[in-house]
C-alpha cells in the first residue's frame, strides 16, 4: 500500500469516529435532559399540585363565624345610669337615677360578664352595703352606649314601734330601741325566702302591731 492511499484510509478514519463521538455526545445530553425531567417530576409535592388544581374555597364556618356580631362590651364612653331603690317594711319606695364614671372594675365587660359580676357582688357583699341595707344589685339595660344599674336598700323613714331580725336563725322582734325584747316568735328564718333572709339579716322597722302580726303570719303560712 502506497502511503497517499494510507494517508486516505486514516483520513476517513478520523472522520468516521468524530462523527460517531458528535452522536454520541448528542445522545447523552438528550437522555440527560429527559433524566432530569425526570427527577423534576418525581420531586413535586403533592400538597403544591393539590394547591394548584383545587380552588380556593372558605370554610363553611369561616364564613358563618365573620358573619356574627361581636359581643357588646362597656367602654369608658359608655353612658353609666345608678338607680338607687329605696323601700321599707310598708312598701314605701323611692327611686334616685344619677349619672356616673363607668366604674374600672366593669370596663370592658359583656352583657353576662356583668351579670356573673354582680351576682358575685351580693353572694359577698361589702360590709358597708350590708350596714346600709343592700337587698339587690341587678343589671336594668345593657348597651355598648349605655348600662343601667340599680341598687335597692332596706330603708327606715319614719318612726316603728317595732324593729325584726335574725337571731341566730329565728325571727325576733325587738321594740324600736332594737334592744328591748318583744317577742320570740320561734319562726326559723331558713324557711323564708333568700331576699326576706337577707332582709331579717340586715333587720328593719314595723310600724305598729297590726303590721307586725300581718307579717308574722305571712311567715308562718
Amino acid at each position: 500500500m502506497n502511503n497517499r492511499r494510507i494517508k486516505i484510509i486514516c483520513a476517513v478514519g478520523i472522520a468516521v469516529c468524530i462523527i460517531l463521538i458528535a452522536m454520541a455526545v448528542v445522545f447523552l445530553k438528550r437522555y440527560d435532559g429527559s433524566a432530569g425531567n425526570n427527577n423534576n417530576n418525581n420531586n413535586i409535592n403533592p400538597e403544591n399540585v393539590r394547591m394548584k388544581i383545587e380552588p380556593t374555597q372558605t370554610p363553611a364556618a369561616v364564613l358563618e363565624a365573620t358573619d356574627e356580631p361581636k359581643p357588646q362590651v362597656i367602654t369608658s364612653n359608655t353612658k353609666f345610669v345608678l338607680q338607687t331603690h329605696y323601700i321599707d317594711a310598708r312598701n314605701h319606695d323611692e327611686l334616685e337615677e344619677k349619672n356616673e364614671n363607668v366604674p374600672s372594675d366593669i370596663i370592658a365587660m359583656t352583657r353576662e360578664e356583668l351579670e356573673d359580676y354582680l351576682k358575685k357582688y351580693m353572694e359577698e357583699i361589702p360590709l358597708n352595703e350590708y350596714l346600709n341595707g343592700l337587698l339587690s344589685y341587678e343589671l336594668i339595660d345593657f348597651s355598648g352606649d349605655k348600662v343601667i344599674l340599680r341598687k335597692t336598700y332596706a330603708s327606715d323613714w319614719n318612726e316603728h314601734e317595732f324593729y325584726l331580725c335574725d337571731v341566730e336563725g329565728e325571727v325576733v322582734v325587738y321594740y324600736s330601741d332594737k334592744d328591748t325584747v318583744f317577742e320570740y316568735t320561734g319562726i326559723k328564718t331558713a324557711n323564708l325566702g333568700h331576699e326576706e333572709q337577707i332582709r331579717l339579716k340586715i333587720g328593719y322597722f314595723v310600724a305598729d302591731e297590726e303590721e307586725l302580726y300581718a307579717l308574722l303570719e305571712s311567715y308562718s303560712s
